[in-house]
């Protein structure tokens, strides 16, 4: 239950840090990086996942690999739905066609 908190802390703190972080260096970034964003975190968490959670002590022997996978799947997971939120509710608006 440890590894699956302190996952979830991981990915939460991974988001709302470099968030503050860009505001507090007052870092506003374009459309497209805001997308990328969430989606290079969650990158860097499947490798911090990966690496670290199969050889830890806290798990049996036999669980490691399984809570890397399920971490890294709620990495993708909670940083992909904010991208996704992100681009709903500031994507850039359809051209409207010009009356005649």
């Amino acid at each position: 239950m440890a590894v699956i908190i302190g996952g979830l802390i991981v990915i939460w703190l991974g988001l709302t840090m470099g968030r503050a972080l860009l505001r507090w260096l007052e870092i506003e970034l374009h459309y497209p990086f805001r997308l990328a964003g969430p989606v290079l975190l969650a990158l860097l968490e499947t490798l911090l996942f990966l690496l670290l959670v199969p050889g830890t002590e806290l798990l049996p022997a036999n669980w490691g690999w399984p809570m890397a996978g399920g971490l890294t799947a709620a990495a993708w997971l909670i940083n992909g739905t904010v991208a996704g939120l992100d681009w709903h509710g500031n994507r850039p608006p359809k051209a409207t066609p010009a009356p005649e």
